[in-house]
């Protein structure tokens, strides 16, 4: 079995690779448009089962969420490559942000809902796509990328255990609709991040 890195060396790199600054900025980015995700899939299965009494509406909104993700990933993977990532980025923040805002609208019907929370799923492969591409231009492709690239792995793995804490405790205090509205602050300020804390760079397939 060949030895594994010790843990001082890995802390170091791991040291190496918050150094960069354009780094700090994707990890939270990151960590914050994953909760936002998770917390608007908990808030809106709520919503849609307090709308509707149907315990079926209810599981077909949590399900929702994987169909388009598919499809966005089939059709959609093109746009990383056509456009400045960055921009990409933060378009795909601001579509998740417009969308978990208009989920919170009172007057949004069920329908609305849904198709709201699939145009959510719709741009989270876009969104995943351009940002690794764009991890390989900020870190290179050596061992600060492996190693930026574990970190947004564990981000992503826990996500979903601590979106659904979090999401729980926030609606013990708020209603779903305020949920949501606080998920719109997460897609913001990972937008923001991105904007201001990434450099613009060309599309990757010329524009």
């Amino acid at each position: 079995m060949p030895p594994s890195t010790p843990p001082t060396a890995a802390a170091t790199g791991y040291r190496r690779v918050f150094a960069v600054r354009e780094f700090r900025a994707v990890f939270v980015a990151h960590a914050l448009s994953l909760l936002g995700v998770v917390v608007s899939e908990i808030a809106l299965t709520v919503l849609v089962y307090g709308l509707t009494g149907s315990p079926l509406l209810s599981a077909l909104t949590f399900a929702l969420g994987m169909l388009p993700y598919l499809v966005g990933g089939t059709l959609l993977s093109g746009i990383a490559d056509r456009c400045p990532p960055r921009l990409v980025l933060v378009v795909c923040d601001l579509v998740c942000a417009g969308c978990a805002g208009l989920m919170a609208l009172p007057a949004t019907p069920v329908a609305g809902l849904l198709a709201l929370r699939c145009a959510i799923a719709l741009v989270a492969p876009v969104f995943n796509g351009t940002r690794m591409a764009t991890l390989t231009d900020i870190l290179g492709d050596g061992e600060l990328f492996v190693l930026g690239r574990s970190l947004l792995r564990i981000v992503s793995q826990s996500s979903v255990l601590v979106g659904f804490g979090v999401g729980g405790v926030l609606l013990t205090v708020v209603s779903p609709r305020g949920a949501l509205t606080i998920t719109v602050c997460t897609f913001v300020a990972s937008a923001l991040l991105l904007r201001w804390g990434t450099k613009r760079r060309p599309a990757r397939g010329g524009s």
